[in-house]
């Protein structure tokens, strides 16, 4: 796949998806999808939050458009996206249920793990590198489908700020692209470059402050998105270095969700419930504004991103360099997480929110 059909891959979702979304926009408005009732969501405003329809057409969109009309260049990218068709079509109708009538966790966690399941069933397969477990088909079903429900409600969980969930995903899904160029996969290159452009194309409207929310049917399908795109790569190259790697591609939203459990676990409050105390909000206390907290995660899903690529490549200082960061990037949030909700019940949210994400309903 050459850098032309990249090229046009990447203008055909961005242009398609700054196109559409302000008439997504207008007709969410007539149609009253505004903001629904929640227990975190600090804006009164009506902000439709179903921008993430734009995103899915747009990425669908343009894989087929260099499916069809680059032919052999571009071999195996519809395909691909057959194989996507079924299970990641039906993450889209359920965050569109969701954020239209509010689903239960217990049933958005349902379709989640059947999605997923059906995904690792197509041969979308998350590998360690570890024969052992590799050689295992239950593990690998089971690890594939954990990690998929996670990395989906990992974005949404991260969906908390204008422009955070549609950044981080840009950076990550451009990440890939590169990986895809240095793997030669044409299919994993019309993926990730589509979805990378659909995320530019919306941040458009959606960057602070923003005048539509993706809502959880883009949160939930960036998530799918980015998780099947991180089996394949274990899938071309099943090593340990390429399992890290993926990860640290993916570490903010991965980070925040881990995040999320294990405070609410040593605070005794429900795993399922919506708080004020996510990455986002923890750096809010230091004085940045939202777009200053934009421009810190963006920064460090970049650097995590770079470590990531030279991970996959096979060094091992970035391996350990990234696990440290992780690390202590873990230790130091949960720290002030629990400090700030012993002392003040709450951390007050300076954000306009969008988007709840499933863990936390």
């Amino acid at each position: 796949m050459g850098l032309l059909h990249i090229v046009v891959s990447f203008l055909v979702a961005c242009a398609f998806v700054a196109t559409i979304t302000p008439v997504v926009r207008k007709y969410a408005l007539r149609w009253r999808l505004g903001a629904k009732p929640n227990g975190r969501k600090v804006s009164t405003s009506s902000i439709p939050h179903v921008g993430g329809i734009g995103m899915f057409l747009g990425t669908v969109l343009s894989v087929m458009v260099v499916g069809l009309v680059f032919g052999e260049a571009a071999n195996g990218a519809v395909s691909f996206l057959a194989k996507l068709a079924i299970p990641v079509s039906l993450i889209v109708a359920l965050g569109l249920t969701d954020d239209t009538k509010n689903l239960k966790a217990g049933q958005k966690l349902t379709i989640q793990i059947l999605s997923s399941v059906v995904l690792a069933l197509v041969g979308f397969h998350l590998l360690t590198g570890i024969g052992l477990f590799d050689q295992s088909w239950l593990f690998v079903i089971l690890l594939t489908t954990f990690y998929l429900v996670g990395i989906s409600s990992s974005v949404n969980l991260v969906d908390g700020l204008d422009g955070l969930a549609a950044g981080l995903s840009l950076i990550s899904a451009a990440t890939f692209a590169v990986l895809g160029v240095m793997f030669a996969s044409t299919p994993v290159i019309a993926v990730s470059v589509a979805v990378s452009g659909a995320c530019l194309g919306f941040l458009v409207y959606n960057f602070p402050p923003a005048k539509i929310y993706m809502g959880d049917t883009g949160s939930m399908f960036l998530g799918i998105m980015l998780g099947v795109i991180a089996c394949s790569f274990t899938m071309l190259q099943p090593a340990i270095n390429t399992f890290f790697g993926v990860f640290f591609i993916l570490a903010i939203p991965i980070v925040d969700s881990w995040l999320a459990i294990v405070r609410r676990l040593i605070l005794r409050t429900p795993v399922f419930r919506a708080d004020s105390l996510h990455v986002h909000h923890v750096l809010s206390l230091f004085g940045f504004s939202p777009r200053q907290v934009l421009g810190i995660l963006y920064c460090m899903q970049a650097l995590m991103a770079l470590l990531g690529i030279l991970t996959v490549k096979g060094l091992i200082v970035p391996l350990i360099l990234g696990l440290v960061i992780v690390t202590i990037m873990f230790l130091s949030f949960i720290k002030i997480m629990v400090a700030s909700k012993e002392r003040t019940g709450s951390v007050a949210a300076k954000f306009t929110h969008n988007s709840i994400p499933s863990l936390e309903k």
